[in-house]
Formats: C-alpha cells, structure tokens, sequence
C-alpha cells in the first residue's frame, strides 16, 4: 500500500482497472442474475419448462465430451508416442476447427448426411433425420475433440520418460507401462481436458441451435425466449441455470488446475528417449488419425468445395459469384467489420491482461485475490449468457449514443480476458523478483519498471493473450448474437442468418472467407513477431 501512496499515477492505474472490470464483467452478469427477481424464478421454477432443457443439456454434455476426449486422447498420444508418418499434416489439421466458428461443423454436417446429404441420400439413397441428440453429438464430438487433443499433447509431452523407461527395463510390457505408468501420468492433463471440453460443450449454441431440431438445450432455450418471445425474465432465469452449471465444472477445473503435479522424480529436464512403441500400435494410430483427418477435411472441404460451385451438389460447375456475394454490400461491411472488431478487441484485452496481470502477480494491495477471481471468472461464463448480460445492462435508451460496434469490441474484450491474464501470470512466476526491485534501486517508478523491463521479457504472454483473443473473436457467434445491428454485423452473424436460409452458396463462402481471414492475419502477426526476434537479434 505505501508504493501505491507513493505513486498516485499507479493507484490511478488499479482504480482504473477495478473500474473497469466491475463495469464491463460484474455489472452485466449481476443484471442477468437479479433481473427475473425471486418471484421471477419462482414461477419459472415452477412452470418447469427448464426441465426438459437442462436434461438435453447435462446429457449432450456427458456423451459429447465423452467422445471428444477419447478422439482428443487418441489424437494426443500419437502425435507424442507412436512413430507414425504424416505427423505435421496431422497437427494442421487437427487444429483446423479451433480457427472456424464450430457452427459450420452443423453446416458441413448437414451438407454430408443430412436427408439430402452428399453421403447419405447421394451415395446410399437414404433421407435419415439427422436432427436432435444424435446429430448435436456428432457435430460436438468433431467440434471440440482439437481442445481436449491439445491439453492432453501438452501434458504427455512434458512426462518424464524415465518413468517409463524404468518400468520397461524392469521387464514390463508397452501395455502395462501404458496403464501403470502413462496413463496416471497424464490424468491431470485429462481431467483438465474433460472439465474444458464439457465447459465448451455445455455452453455451445450454434450447433445445437442448427442441427438441435425441437431438442432444446439451454442456451438454445435462452435464445428462443428473447428472439421468439421477447421474454427476458425466463431467457435470464435460464442463463442463470447455465451460468451455474458451467461454474461448477469451472470450480472443479480451477481445483484439479491446483492439484497438478508435473514433476514426476526431479526438476531437471530429462532428454532421454520415450520408450519404443510397437510396430503394430503406430500403425493403428496412424489409421486412427487419419480415419479422422479424412473426416475433418470432408467436413472442411465440402464447405470448400460449396463455395466454389454453382449449386453444391447438383450443379458442380466452377464460380467464385459466392465470393462476389460475399464482397459486397453489407456482406463485405460484415467482413470488414470482424477483422477491426477482432483485432481492436485482440490487441486491447492482450495489453490490459497483461497489465492487470502485473497488478496481481507484484502487486501488496489488500483485494488482489478478489480482483484475480473477478479476472478470471469469464472463464466460466457462457457466451449466451455473457451477452444477454450486455444486453440487459447496456441497452438502455441514455446509450443509444454509443456505436454498437464499441459495444461489440468491449463484450470481445472482456470475455476473453481470462486467456490473456493466466499466460501473463504464468509468465511473470517466472521472471524473478529481484528484476523489479532492481530497476526500482534504480530510481524508476513500478510503472516505468514494468514497462521498460518486465514488457519487453512478457512478450510470448502478449502474443497468447492477442493470438487467442483475435480467433476466438473471428469465430464466436453466442456473445454478439443479441449485440449486433445491421450497421455492425459479423461474419459469424450472416454465416448463421445464410445457414438458416438455406443459402448453403453464400454461407460456404463466408466461412472459408472468415477463415481465410483469421489464417492469414495470424500469418502476418507470426511473421511480424518473427521479424521482431531476428531484428532483435540483429542488434545485440
């Protein structure tokens, strides 16, 4: 407290940044929460249509996640164990849904095995009803599988062989070293990717609200309510629902986050080899991975392919018309109006994550720790509700001044902040103390301090916090789905109002376009930070 005294800018620096989150984080979710009242929720309660809801949303989760963990599992182990080929084809595409709006998955879905589908009606002449459990299912399990993959690769990568490489000298099989040994060392990281995956899924809207038919899900109900009915008493009364279910899987990541124990003999990094995989299991994993590579780039290149032809599939005939209809008008505004609210939105939450992160990491202030909870609480709260939060809390006629789209960046902003803010702490724990307290002896105030020493040092947690804001803001529909006005619509936006018209033409073409956007923005960024390093380099 007496270094905030002694800088006034700094004290001005925190207030501002608790200001700002209990504006744009606290203020909108308490509106959700308070506005049905306790007379609201008693007849919500009561009238029981959230039962029905919330059953269709606790089961799609436990088999969605269920599936999607194994694929992720399967995935994860043979790009770290097995000596298959292919590996870098492998790795590109299996990131290929983190950088799409997991909706187009429904889209794609329906374009393959709806009852007019490419496979199912054109291959075997049958029309199946693919909407409902089923097909949420198996849009969700291909949607979401990249997250679990990622956070159980990270874990198997960072084991310590030498455990395994001991029980194998010991005499023991590649079979029971998988189940004595690998397996207990990856359940922290699996735990971790159940807990994330079944967060994703129990919040997703756009699948379901798709391919869902009249198997409503809570979010899908929470959006019918306010776009069908206007009822947003009900639409709250549900979100709050959601909100709850998704903090408690939240509440039991954070713990087993907490309980993890990487560190399996030392702290040193062992450069010993893995053991040897047979022969007969990377060939199954290669079979395994590319049975569902050849699945992803079905679903990705039939939108492609729609794009580029004149009536997908009747009439295959060569056009880029879709493109030009993307291009114009309020299409190409959509488009332009994602690439600046994402990176506006990206570049903002980046640096303030970053900066909040200090505050809490270095900071002796009594609150951090509820400031640190308030940071990354979006976290845990669902898109939908998130911005039914904005809604309510900001669409108020005195408003009515403010550029919707500032409204749309800020709602980008906020919810993505957690990413950001844990990469910042994570990466300030490893940059000494004594850093700080040099530049300080020196004469420089924290801020400068901060600025002049620990920035320049943090840069890989700017470009997590800026990379992963950017994708997620290229592709989220649920947060800016009750946000936008025709003015500012998004590409995620027209993608869904073009599904939903069956435009399956335009609705191809944007998506390849929205993706070709993010891809190619994360390129030059990539090439940027690369030039920055060598340039760096260079000079020293």
């Amino acid at each position: 407290m007496r270094s905030l005294r002694r800088e006034p800018v700094l004290l001005l620096a925190l207030l501002a940044v608790v200001a700002l989150v209990l504006t744009f984080i606290v203020y909108p979710q308490v509106q959700v929460v308070i506005a049905p009242g306790p007379s609201g929720y008693v007849d919500f309660l009561q009238g029981g249509t959230w039962i029905g809801p919330l059953r269709n949303s606790v089961e799609v989760t436990l088999l969605s996640t269920t599936t999607a963990v194994l694929l992720g599992f399967v995935y994860a182990y043979a790009m770290v164990y097995s000596h298959m080929p292919w590996k870098p084809f492998f790795r590109v595409i299996g990131i290929l849904p983190l950088l799409s709006p997991p909706f187009v998955v429904a889209a794609s879905y329906l374009l393959l095995f709806g009852p007019r589908g490419i496979v199912t009606y054109g291959v075997f002449g049958q029309s199946p009803i693919i909407f409902g459990l089923f097909g949420i299912w198996g849009v969700q399990t291909i949607a979401y599988f990249p997250f679990a993959y990622q956070l159980i690769a990270d874990v198997l990568s960072r084991s310590d062989a030498r455990m395994e490489q001991a029980a194998r000298n010991l005499g023991a099989g590649p079979w029971r070293v998988f189940w004595t040994v690998t397996l207990p060392l990856s359940r922290p990281g699996l735990g971790a990717a159940i807990l994330t995956t079944a967060i994703y899924v129990l919040e997703d809207f756009g699948n379901p609200q798709i391919i869902g038919g009249i198997f409503t899900v809570l979010p899908t109900q929470a959006y019918s309510l306010i776009s069908g009915f206007g009822d947003f008493t009900s639409a709250a009364a549900v979100s709050t629902i959601l909100l709850l279910l998704a903090l408690g899987l939240y509440v039991a990541k954070i713990r087993l986050d907490g309980g993890r124990a990487f560190v399996t003999v030392s702290g040193r990094a062992s450069s010993m080899p893995r053991p040897p995989v047979p022969l007969g299991l990377s060939a199954a994993c290669f079979v395994a991975c590319l049975a569902l590579a050849a699945l992803l780039v079905l679903v990705y290149g039939t939108l492609v392919v729609s794009a580029f032809t004149a009536v997908f599939p009747t009439n295959l005939t060569f056009t880029v018309r879709h493109f030009e209809f993307v291009a114009t008008g309020t299409n190409g505004d959509a488009l332009r109006n994602t690439l600046t609210f994402s990176v506006v939105a990206a570049a903002f939450s980046a640096v303030f994550a970053l900066f909040a992160g200090w505050l809490v990491q270095r900071g002796t202030w009594p609150g951090r720790g509820a400031l640190d909870f308030l940071l990354i609480m979006p976290a845990a709260i669902p898109g939908i509700f998130f911005g039914i939060g904005y809604l309510t809390a900001f669409n108020q006629a005195w408003l009515d001044w403010v550029n919707r789209g500032w409204l749309i960046i800020i709602a980008m902003i906020f919810w993505n902040i957690p990413v950001g803010y844990q990469a910042a702490v994570a990466g300030l724990r490893q940059v000494d103390r004594s850093l700080d307290e040099a530049a300080t002896s020196l004469g420089a105030s924290k801020l400068r301090g901060f600025r002049d020493v620990l920035v320049p040092m943090l840069g890989g947690s700017l470009r997590v916090g800026f990379v992963t804001t950017f994708v997620r803001a290229v592709t989220t529909l649920s947060v800016v789905i009750f946000l936008f006005t025709p003015a500012t619509t998004v590409a995620t936006i027209r993608i869904y109002q073009l599904v939903n018209d069956l435009n399956w033409g335009g609705a191809t073409a944007f998506t390849v376009a929205d993706i070709g956007m993010a891809i190619v923005a994360l390129v030059i960024f990539a090439a940027l930070a690369r030039g920055r390093i060598a340039l760096g380099a260079a000079r020293a």
